[in-house]
């Protein structure tokens, strides 16, 4: 009777309808975490300011492919100041590996975000704060940490801090494989014993 119990239970989770999934990214790289000069890659700049997550961070939405960016940089936003305004902002296409040896990988830009709204270049206080639409072909990328942010000065073309953008591991999903797994061993150890 409890195998039966239990066996429904499991059913009914795996049976709930998928709805879209908000993903929560924070970015990291090999000097660590947000937006830094020495997660550049391949060269680091000599010189360099660092920025992160601000705000509600950045969140995807796996059905619409809207990824919502809140980052900023510069001492207003609590980070080091750029060496200069920030001349270009991208999310950059997909590297051939995953983490960590994406983080020394360099791609070509994806989606630029300078000149849409929300981009504000100041080295002191500059951020980005909108949504972008990452194609279809580029979601599994995204979803394996394979695309990262880039934000490039004057005086560091190619890049000046940067910050791979990662999944954060949902604890809801693995709260549900506990809880499955538990009724199923539940129901293991009581059959055992009516034995």
């Amino acid at each position: 009777m409890f195998l039966r119990w239990s066996s429904l239970v499991v059913c009914a989770l795996l049976s709930i309808p998928a709805q879209a999934a908000l993903i929560q990214f924070d970015l990291l790289g090999k000097a660590g975490p947000g937006l830094l000069r020495l997660n550049e890659a391949p060269l680091v700049p000599p010189a360099g300011g660092s920025g992160g997550e601000i705000g509600t961070g950045i969140v995807f939405n796996d059905v619409t492919h809207q990824l919502a960016i809140s980052i900023g940089w510069g001492s207003g936003n609590g980070f080091t100041n750029l060496t200069a305004d920030a001349i270009m902002g991208h999310v950059h296409d997909a590297t051939p590996s995953p983490p960590p040896a994406s983080f020394n990988e360099a791609t070509a830009p994806l989606i630029v975000l300078n000149g849409l709204p929300g981009w504000n270049p100041s080295n002191t206080f500059g951020s980005f704060i909108g949504n972008v639409t990452i194609p279809d072909a580029e979601v599994p990328a995204l979803l394996q940490g394979r695309l990262y942010i880039n934000i490039h000065t004057p005086n560091n073309p190619d890049g000046e801090i940067r910050g791979n953008l990662l999944p954060v591991p949902e604890p809801s999903l693995n709260l549900m494989l506990a809880l499955g797994g538990l009724v199923i061993g539940c129901a293991v150890l009581r059959r055992r014993s009516a034995h």
